[in-house]
């Protein structure tokens, strides 16, 4: 029984990181709005700007991949590429 327990928490510690690739990046007014705009989504946990790309680690129970690419579009930049993945965090 424990063991259910330990694999239902470890699948609610689950996150989700993006790596959304963004023709703007470099130009730090637009990269301060974009990531302005994603971090206003409710279960986006860190958005950092890296390796000509915008990573965003989120919940995916309480957001989605696509709902943070159409933020960074509201912000008037072009999305080129993007990519999710499952992170498991670390203690």
């Amino acid at each position: 029984m424990n063991e259910e327990k330990g694999q239902e928490s470890s699948a609610l510690d689950e996150v989700m990181v993006a790596r959304i690739e963004i023709e703007e990046i470099g130009v730090a007014a637009n990269e301060k709005e974009m990531t302005d705009a994603v971090t206003a989504l409710p279960g986006v946990r860190e958005v950092k700007i890296e390796n000509r790309a915008m990573h965003v680690t989120y919940d995916p129970l309480a957001t989605t991949e696509k709902k943070i690419e159409e933020a960074a579009r509201s912000s008037g930049n072009t999305v080129k590429a993007v990519a999710s993945d499952t992170e498991t965090p670390h203690p």
